[in-house]
């Protein structure tokens, strides 16, 4: 039973078709299975397995001899034809894939430069394509070729000056600019994140946009402004100047002449002004500038030919004498002592300090003066007319008056009011100076007149003055004389001892005028004059 089923199944293997070839099946023996694995091997009485189709070739399907070595081949061959023909399009696709990759790799090579990119200017000089060293260079160096030629001339009216490296110190960041430019092209910003490129597509990006956008980058170079300052300030110190006034000399006393000096305009520099034309020539680094500046003259108040115009005389008051001999010697005397003082501004004069004692060593004699309400005769009498001489020309010259005294009565050669009496050492007349300029005092006795001059500045064009005086009060004597006996007459003997005098109270004014015209006045003393009763002396 069990042999009948293995030819039935053996037999039902007959033909099959496949892709319109024809594949024959034919049993096998045990010989037929030695190229298959032990598993496969058919057991003792056991059926053959079904044996694999076979290719017909065109010859006759059978295993082992000729017939089978033939379709090996053409199997390897077709392997071998499928091979090339992947390895073909293998290569097409990596010939195309690196067609494609060698302008990226281009581009990476280009960014992996160490050179700046083309369109970098820095300071206007363009370092696209140069490497640090030669970018450096180019600039000039760490510091810069222009800030080692520094050279900045100073022109100020006359004088010049130059500013070098030397007098102000200068650093550049030259460094710093160049890490910037460097930085163009391989770095990312914001932008990237938002855009549609890959980082490295936007830096290349950015390179190729320089080329046609150049990028500008200027170094900075600092400096010591404070220095700038010092440097200014010595300017300062040298232009400025104040204005020197032309000055009284000298005065030649006999010629009444003047001598001046020169006056000298001062000189102002606006050094703030200097300050901001170096500051804007550095900062924009113009190191080989000219800067040119003027300083402002300055007019003295006071100038040679001014003085020369207006030293001149400036009041003159004049008294006449008596006969007397002594009486004007002494007149002469005090005017030899108070001529030629010089009085400046702020001193006070003194007319007892001017003359001193007077004395009989000194040339003084004998003359009639007033004391104790009579006249006696008193070495130095007569100075009292020089004394009021000089106190009107004072006044004139307008001076101020510190100390006046009246006589004791109206002297006969001033009005009343215009005296100016004396004594030493306790009776002095004093008058201050309180103008700018100096005055100075020219007194001379001459042909029985007493004259004092007062030159200087003038008062002012068309500016005098002028004393006025007003009797306030006068009192009369009575008619009657006083007598008093005097045992040392012989008896029987009526004399005078004091004339009978008038009291008057006299105001004096200082009158200020203009081209004639008085425009002003002022209350400058009060004169008592007392009155005297006439005594008689008898014995």
């Amino acid at each position: 039973m069990k042999m009948g089923n293995k030819q039935q199944n053996t037999q039902q293997y007959r033909v099959a078709f496949q892709e319109d070839t024809e594949i024959e099946m034919y049993p096998r023996t045990q010989d037929d299975w030695t190229d298959y694995p032990d598993s496969f091997y058919p057991s003792q009485g056991s059926p053959l397995p079904p044996q694999p189709p076979r290719r017909n070739t065109g010859s006759q399907w059978a295993y082992g001899g000729k017939p089978r070595k033939q379709s090996h081949s053409a199997l390897w061959a077709f392997i071998t034809f499928i091979c090339v023909a992947l390895l073909a399009l293998m290569g097409y696709g990596i010939f195309n894939l690196y067609q494609g990759y060698a302008p990226f790799r281009e581009r990476v090579n280009y960014t992996k430069q160490g050179l700046f990119a083309q369109g970098v200017l820095v300071d206007d000089i363009h370092i696209g394509g140069m490497n640090r060293a030669q970018a450096e260079m180019a600039l000039g160096g760490q510091n810069g070729q222009g800030v080692n030629n520094l050279r900045i001339t100073i022109h100020v009216d006359d004088e010049t000056w130059v500013l070098t490296p030397s007098e102000l110190p200068f650093q550049r960041n030259i460094q710093s600019v160049l890490d910037t430019a460097y930085a163009i092209g391989r770095q990312g910003t914001a932008e990237t994140i938002t855009s549609n490129y890959t980082p490295f597509e936007y830096r290349y990006a950015h390179l190729e946009h320089t080329v046609t956008t150049p990028a500008y980058l200027y170094t900075q170079v600092t400096y010591d402004k404070s220095k700038v300052r010092e440097l200014v300030s010595i300017i300062e110190n040298r232009i400025n100047r104040e204005p020197v006034d032309a000055q009284l000399a000298s005065f030649d006393f006999a010629n009444r002449s003047f001598t001046f000096t020169q006056d000298q305009p001062g000189a102002w520099l606006d050094g703030e002004a200097l300050y901001q034309q170096l500051i804007n020539v550095l900062d924009k680094r113009d190191y080989t500038a000219t800067i040119a500046a003027q300083s402002t003259p300055i007019t003295p108040n006071v100038t040679k030919v001014e003085m020369m115009n207006s030293f001149s005389l400036v009041s003159s008051f004049t008294t006449d004498t008596t006969s007397d001999a002594n009486r004007n010697n002494n007149v002469k005397l005090a005017c030899q002592a108070i001529s030629g003082r010089v009085v400046m501004p702020g001193e006070t004069f003194s007319f007892n300090q001017a003359t001193g004692q007077r004395t009989v060593e000194k040339g003084y004699l004998p003359a009639a003066a007033i004391a104790g309400g009579t006249t006696v005769d008193e070495v130095g009498g007569g100075v009292c007319q020089t004394s009021s001489t000089l106190f009107n020309a004072a006044v004139m010259a307008d001076m101020t008056i510190i100390t006046r005294s009246p006589h004791a009565w109206p002297s006969n050669y001033v009005d009343k009011g215009r005296d100016a009496t004396v004594n030493w050492p306790n009776l002095d007349f004093t008058f201050r100076n309180d103008r700018d300029t100096p005055i100075f005092i020219v007194s001379y006795y001459q042909n029985r007149k007493c004259t004092v001059e007062i030159y200087g500045a003038e008062l002012g064009p068309g500016e005098s003055r002028q004393l006025s005086t007003q009797v306030v009060d006068i009192t009369y004597p009575p008619e009657e004389p006083l007598y008093e006996q005097n045992p040392l007459l012989p008896i029987g003997t009526i004399q005078e001892k004091k004339k009978a005098r008038t009291g008057y109270i006299v105001e004096t004014y200082k009158i200020y005028l203009k081209n004639g015209a008085e425009y002003r006045r002022e209350k400058l003393c009060t004169s008592n004059y007392k009155m005297i009763q006439q005594v008689l002396e008898w014995n």
